[in-house]
Order: structure tokens, then C-alpha cells, then sequence
């Protein structure tokens, strides 16, 4: 049985951790929202998304600059929402 070496292991978590965004910083698309909170993706889109209080989008420029681009959202944002809708009934 080889001997473990802690510091080479820890040395690699912590590179792989670099891999990922910080929690705040994840966004997420329509279909990310909508599988998170077990609904269609035109139902987000066309109700949830547009609720009273539900976070707003970020909005990316259309990639020919004359429309609207793809919409995300923060999924810490999402997460504290349906957190507060727990609360709220």
C-alpha cells in the first residue's frame, strides 16, 4: 500500500476548484432556470420569468446588434427567490 501525499493532493483539489465560478458569478440560461425549478422552459419563459419580484435578466447584445440577445440570469438569484417563496406562503 503506497503512502498518501497530502500536499500534492490538496495542491491538486485546489487547482480543480479554480475550474469552477464563484457561486455568485454562475449564470444560467432559460432551459438552466427552468430545469432548476421543474417547469417547462415556456412556461419560465412566458410566466415565471416576467413575475412580480423574479430577478431580472442580463440581456447580451445580439450578435448582429440589431435585437434583443439571450437572456441569463444570476443562479444565486434564482435560488434566493424560490428560497423566499418558501417563506412567502
Amino acid at each position: 500500500m503506497s503512502e498518501i501525499d497530502y500536499e500534492k493532493l490538496a495542491g491538486t483539489i485546489a487547482q480543480k476548484l479554480q475550474l469552477f465560478p464563484a457561486p455568485e458569478k454562475i449564470l444560467w440560461d432559460a432551459t438552466a432556470c427552468a430545469h432548476y425549478l421543474s417547469v417547462s422552459e415556456r412556461h419560465f419563459v412566458d410566466w415565471l420569468s416576467k413575475q412580480f419580484g423574479f430577478p431580472s435578466p442580463i440581456v447580451f447584445p445580439s450578435r448582429t446588434g440589431g435585437g434583443r440577445g439571450q437572456s441569463r440570469w444570476y443562479a444565486i438569484e434564482i435560488t434566493n427567490w424560490v428560497h423566499k417563496q418558501k417563506r412567502a406562503s
